[in-house]
């Protein structure tokens, strides 16, 4: 089995004054996250999915579930205190409801719905023959890398071997349910934002797909209106054939 965990937890700090968490704004009259929920609906490599959701905003989001007729989606849990608990949350609910160690979990952001299809199942199909993969962009701006306000040429990289990440991380269950039990209790030199630096901060190397397409997370008022043009954009090709 193939499992999508969606993560849709936040409440959006820097879009407040929406009154309402970023993943449920409309574009076009349509909720963010049910694009990206449609993407996992419609991937053939992805059997089953669990919603992380704030605790107060869980009803809302079993409305939506049922409104756009969604029938892939297993379960609206309650996200943690923070990214790394609501994924421990959905974990913990996928494997007490049958999974099998070796099943896929492929997490990624209810905010990022521009995911391609093609990425979901490289990722399934990755993580199911080394049990990880993580999801990078290459950049298109040249980095540097400095702890103060000054740089030297070394400290310059090459743009062929720079990545931002995106998402989604995928896992075989138990590999990262075991990465999770062994960082307990560790001091770590930053905070381990997502599954890949909790993974790779315990001495593993972690498979990476590389994706070309704008798949921004919407995080800031400008995200949502350059969402809004790529959403138009793929309408237009797909109208239109280019």
């Amino acid at each position: 089995m193939n499992y999508g965990l969606i993560l849709a937890g936040g409440v959006g700090q820097r879009m407040r004054r929406t009154g309402m968490p970023k993943q449920f704004l409309e574009v076009f009259g349509k909720p963010i996250i049910i694009y990206t929920l449609q993407k996992f609906e419609y991937c053939e490599d992805v059997d089953e999915v669990v919603i992380a959701c704030h605790a107060s905003w869980k009803e809302y989001m079993e409305s939506m579930i049922k409104r756009y007729g969604l029938k892939k989606i297993k379960a609206v849990i309650s996200g943690g205190k923070d990214r790394q608990d609501s994924v421990l949350n959905g974990l913990k609910y996928i494997q007490s409801h049958g999974a099998a160690p070796d099943d896929v979990v492929v997490i990624h952001d209810g905010v990022r719905p521009l995911i391609q299809e093609n990425i979901l199942s490289e990722n399934v199909r990755v993580a199911h023959k080394y049990g990880n993969a993580m999801t990078v962009r290459p950049v298109i701006e040249s980095v540097v890398i400095t702890d103060n306000d000054e740089a030297s040429f070394t400290d310059f990289k090459k743009r062929d071997d720079t990545y931002s990440l995106t998402a989604p991380q995928s896992f075989q269950l138990q590999v990262l349910m075991q990465a999770y039990e062994d960082i307990k209790g560790k001091d770590t030199p930053m905070p381990l934002l997502d599954s890949a630096l909790v993974f790779t901060y315990l001495g593993n190397n972690i498979h990476i797909i590389k994706e070309n397409n704008n798949n921004i997370k919407v995080t800031t008022p400008e995200d949502y209106y350059i969402l809004k043009a790529m959403l138009e954009l793929e309408e237009n090709r797909y109208v239109f054939g280019i």
